[in-house]
């Protein structure tokens, strides 16, 4: 009976506390919400190597460990770095370069997440690190380019370039905190401390999975789908957004 008991518990159940505050997500449903193919997601995603391991066979991120038994999980952390990667690709960026600039920047950081520790930038053959130089008084933190497999400063225009729409809300040590993957100004976000990182309504909490599919239920009455939720109708219209953006090419 107990085995039965332990079989029926859900994932999240499974894995408890250690899922709280740095988001969940299997390899489909991170492949589904950055928009790559599963097959890449697979190939991008390991657990951390050996130190012998040539850099070609580097994983670009890393899976969380405590998440699952299987290794096929990551934090909210590895998604966004699953979306810088996604990004670099759908600006040209061979892989072969992402891979290398995945391993030199986790080398120069010192960090499991370097993609998402830092903004990076593209001009379809480069790709850019942007870090932040302590003064000697500590009170500001002017922007480094780092020409990351070239280790040379970069030109200050690269700064205005950029992988997408200012999307992502970080901590003052750069770390992403929040994800809008459609817009800052659309009622939809990936927040690790809510909801185990789901795609939700930042005002409800509402997942948007729940908003979409109700909306296609009511053939697209978003007053009706916000009057049984709960929520006002911009947070109905935008989740139907979202997942129409998902399933786009």
């Amino acid at each position: 009976m107990l085995g039965r008991h332990i079989e029926e518990m859900s994932f999240l159940e499974r894995i408890g506390e250690a899922a709280v505050g740095v988001g969940v997500y299997t390899l489909p449903q991170a492949a589904r919400l950055v928009r790559l193919r599963l097959a890449t997601v697979e190939d991008l995603v390991g657990p951390e190597p050996a130190t012998s391991v040539a850099p070609r066979f580097t994983p670009v991120v890393l899976t969380q460990p405590s998440l699952s038994d299987d290794a096929k999980t990551i934090s909210f952390l590895g998604l966004m770095e699953l979306w810088v990667v996604a990004e670099m690709r759908r600006n040209g960026v061979p892989m072969v370069v992402i891979r290398r600039a995945a391993t030199e920047a986790r080398r120069i950081l010192e960090t499991r997440h370097p993609l998402a520790s830092a903004n990076f930038r593209t001009d379809g053959r480069r790709v850019f690190m942007l870090l932040r130089e302590r003064t000697e008084t500590q009170k500001s933190t002017p922007k480094v380019v780092l020409d990351v497999l070239r280790y040379q400063h970069a030109m200050e225009e690269v700064i205005e370039q950029s992988l997408g729409p200012e999307i992502v809300v970080r901590g003052p040590d750069g770390a992403p905190l929040q994800w809008y993957p459609i817009g800052l100004k659309r009622r939809v976000v990936l927040d690790p401390k809510r909801r185990f990182g789901e795609p939700i309504d930042p005002v409800s909490g509402t997942p948007t999975s729940a908003l979409a599919q109700a909306l296609t239920a009511e053939n697209g009455d978003a007053d009706a789908v916000a009057f049984w939720f709960g929520v006002d109708r911009q947070a109905v219209v935008d989740a139907g957004a979202f997942e129409a953006w998902l399933a786009s090419p």
